[in-house]
């Protein structure tokens, strides 16, 4: 009678849990754990947008905080894991500025701001690789307008003398 007594007292205790549980899971908090960031740019990337477009807009399309897998594709590589591990490291990352020609929105010049932790190197490497020039930027120099145009400025005019 006690074994029995003690598997009835288990089983309800397992029923108790497990409805304890799954109500948690069911909550809206867990089932959607979003929620809006705000303000959507640093104070430096929002002057430095501001700066970008009105120096640069007539010419071109200033799309900010770009995926770098929306602008650059990988190519052909033999194997499969390679092939996802490469596709994998540009996902990751994006673009802080994507100048584009407004015909027909082909990338110009990408402008990044130096963050300690962003990977630099790859970002330069990646950049070089497929032709497109990156002025990067540190935050406390976006106040320098002169020098963020002359910056921009040089990079396509590098490029385009480089492609002709």
């Amino acid at each position: 009678m006690s074994w029995l007594a003690l598997t009835l007292v288990a089983f309800v205790c397992f029923v108790l849990v497990f409805f304890i549980k799954n109500r948690q899971l069911n909550h809206p908090a867990l089932q959607y754990p979003y929620r809006l960031k705000v303000p959507l740019f640093a104070s430096a990337e929002r002057e430095l947008l501001e700066h970008l477009q009105g120096t640069f807009g007539e010419r071109y399309l200033v799309l900010p905080k770009v995926s770098v897998a929306d602008v650059i594709e990988v190519t052909a590589i033999p194997r499969r894991a390679y092939w996802y591990q490469a596709s994998n490291r540009i996902a990751a990352a994006r673009f802080d500025f994507l100048l584009c020609t407004k015909t027909d929105l082909q990338p110009v010049c990408v402008i990044n701001l130096d963050e300690p932790e962003a990977e630099q190197d790859f970002m330069d490497r990646l950049c070089e690789t497929v032709g497109l020039p990156q002025v990067r930027l540190a935050p406390d120099k976006v106040h320098a307008y002169t020098l963020v145009r002359e910056a921009v400025e040089a990079a396509i005019g590098q490029s385009t003398t480089g492609r002709e």
